[in-house]
């Protein structure tokens, strides 16, 4: 396939929405591991005195909320999932733009224009996601509670 300013927006566009959609159920997997730990752990603590089911049980699913909540928090998956959907939406409008020869695409040339402006926004993208890494003191500080336990 030849490479042009349309197949490069469309490329950009789909590896975008694979991140976003990677992000997202992401977040709904943990999020849904928070909330059915913490939900469950008390029943199975009241529906039984065997050690394995009211004790080990709820012990096992509140580390799991534990960590799916620090996870959350350290990862910000909803937030990534938040900057990368509105990046797609920003280049499908700009593919939009381009095909119905409209706003800056009616002059000039409208295929330089869309690789400008689609890479201008991707470089954005990566501006915008970074301060989301985790930073080196936030995993220090993760290592240093697992020596502490």
């Amino acid at each position: 396939m030849e490479e042009n300013s349309l197949n490069y927006s469309n490329k950009i566009c789909q590896g975008i929405k694979i991140k976003a959609k990677k992000n997202k159920d992401f977040s709904t997997l943990l999020f849904f591991v928070v909330l059915f730990s913490t939900v469950i752990s008390p029943v199975l603590i009241l529906i039984s005195d065997n050690f394995w089911l009211s004790k080990l049980s709820p012990a096992i699913l509140t580390a799991f909320a534990a960590l799916a909540s620090y996870w959350i928090q350290l990862r910000k998956p909803h937030e990534r999932w938040a900057l990368y959907r509105t990046a797609q939406r920003d280049i499908e409008f700009e593919i939009d733009q381009y095909t119905f020869k409209n706003g800056l695409y009616s002059e000039g040339n409208p295929d330089k224009i869309l690789s400008d402006r689609v890479s201008t926004r991707a470089l954005k993208l990566h501006y915008e996601w970074m301060p989301l890494v985790p930073k080196s003191k936030e995993l220090n500080k993760l290592l240093n509670l697992n020596d502490e336990i």
